[in-house]
């Protein structure tokens, strides 16, 4: 039953918590970029020149868009974090000898699984979630929950080629934080 050795030597997990405040303090220096800029037009004073040109409502839908995609790949870091975990929180149970009733199912998953897919199960639909959900160790909603913000993780992640799902527009940071940090705590020890 092949289980992937982590180096944690060149691991980066990051929490969810450090995502939030790393957005924050951005959102922050936005908000002060976008002030001294408008205030440096309304003032006549230098400016950058990216910025040459462009009235107050110019640099307001400039803003408007950096904070958008700061929102977005935000939202996409704190998903893909959840997901790191979960996956870590798996090939523990399945690597491990615990006798709790997720990692039974999951051991249980994880045999039926190919060699290659074992070292790399799937996520979501048929994956880690799935199993996740039918053990019936937390509620399902908060597995729901947070399987709605995946559409979006997937059309980021994936270079947004295909058409927007409407969860890219819905969910803020601190909603998707809302949702990974509940599945995340749910999990049982």
């Amino acid at each position: 039953m092949p289980v992937p050795l982590i180096n944690h030597a060149t691991a980066e997990p990051q929490t969810l918590d450090e995502i939030r405040d790393w957005h924050r303090g951005i959102v922050d220096a936005l908000v002060d970029q976008r002030t001294s800029v408008q205030h440096a037009i309304r003032t006549g004073s230098a400016i950058a020149w990216r910025f040459l040109g462009m009235t107050e409502a110019d640099v307001d839908a400039h803003y408007d868009v950096q904070r958008r995609e700061l929102d977005r790949l935000t939202a996409l870091n704190l998903v893909a974090s959840a997901e790191a975990a979960i996956k870590v929180d798996y090939f523990r149970r399945v690597g491990g000898k615990l006798k709790d009733p997720l990692a039974r199912a999951y051991r249980k998953f994880h045999s039926t699984l190919s060699a290659k897919k074992q070292l790399r199960p799937d996520f979501d639909a048929d994956g880690i979630l799935k199993v996740l959900k039918k053990a019936h160790v937390m509620d399902n909603h908060i597995v729901g929950q947070y399987r709605e913000c995946l559409r979006a993780r997937h059309w980021l992640g994936h270079g947004r080629y295909w058409e927007k799902p409407a969860a890219v527009d819905l969910l803020d940071p601190d909603d998707v934080y809302d949702r990974a940090s509940a599945l995340l705590q749910a999990l049982p020890t």
